[in-house]
């Protein structure tokens, strides 16, 4: 979290949950088993944490459940801020870290998930210097959703609709958010696609990067639980 020179009030959050078998990356779960998806998971989150540590963009976390922390600081360290989600669906959440953003004294945000294991700070400042210029920034992922969204004024952007009946997990939420967005007289910006980990199948794509040197924790992970090798 960071204040510009113009005195603008930037905050960035990155959405987890609790990394416990059948309550994080549940889908991922149901393929691989629910132990070894929340013991990848894990993996993620420590280094998602290490990467950010010292960049000059050091998240806030936003998690789930309440009771959440104690298991976190071990992957995460003792961030400066720490929010809880409310109940509900993930894109009420999501409005409800934006809508309270002016309470914060929060004048652009962005949120990110955690599951992205080649998000870094480059990205995060790519998406607050394009809400210089927008209201909305999107990073879309592979699947036709999203990994990060950010607003300039976000109690303004909020006004307008633009996360007020978007569905997620069907495919097209990315294209129905940007839809919607535009229709309500709001520019969009763009950073970069990256892939998100939630299926067996993005385990291909998060092999390929695995040797990359901020992915340590992940690749032990990969190799402990059998799944540095595509099955067959």
């Amino acid at each position: 979290m960071s204040a510009t020179d113009g005195g603008i009030k930037e905050a960035f959050y990155i959405i987890a949950k609790a990394p416990r078998p059948g309550f994080a990356k549940t889908r991922l779960g149901e393929e691989i088993g629910h132990e070894r998806a929340a013991a990848l998971y894990r993996a993620l989150l420590q280094d998602l944490a290490a990467r950010f540590s010292g960049s000059g963009y050091e998240p806030g976390w936003y998690l789930t459940p309440p009771d959440a922390l104690p298991e976190m600081r071990p992957l995460i360290g003792s961030p400066s801020k720490v929010l809880f989600q409310e109940e509900g669906d993930l894109t009420r959440r999501q409005r409800e870290l934006f809508r309270l953003a002016a309470g914060r004294e929060e004048e652009r945000v962005v949120l990110a998930g955690a599951d992205v294991p080649t998000l870094d700070a480059g990205i995060v400042r790519t998406a607050f210097e394009l809400l210089e210029v927008h209201d909305l920034v999107l990073g879309p992922t592979r699947d036709g959703g999203y990994y990060l969204i950010g607003m300039r004024d976000p109690g303004v952007t909020l006004s307008r609709g633009v996360l007020d009946g978007v569905p997620m997990g069907t495919g097209s939420e990315l294209d129905d958010l940007a839809r919607k967005a535009r229709g309500s007289g709001l520019s969009v910006g763009w950073v970069e696609r990256l892939f998100d980990v939630d299926t067996a199948e993005d385990l291909e794509s998060l092999r390929k990067v695995a040797n990359r040197g901020d992915l340590a924790n992940t690749r032990a992970a990969l190799e402990a639980l059998g799944l540095s090798h595509e099955p067959g």
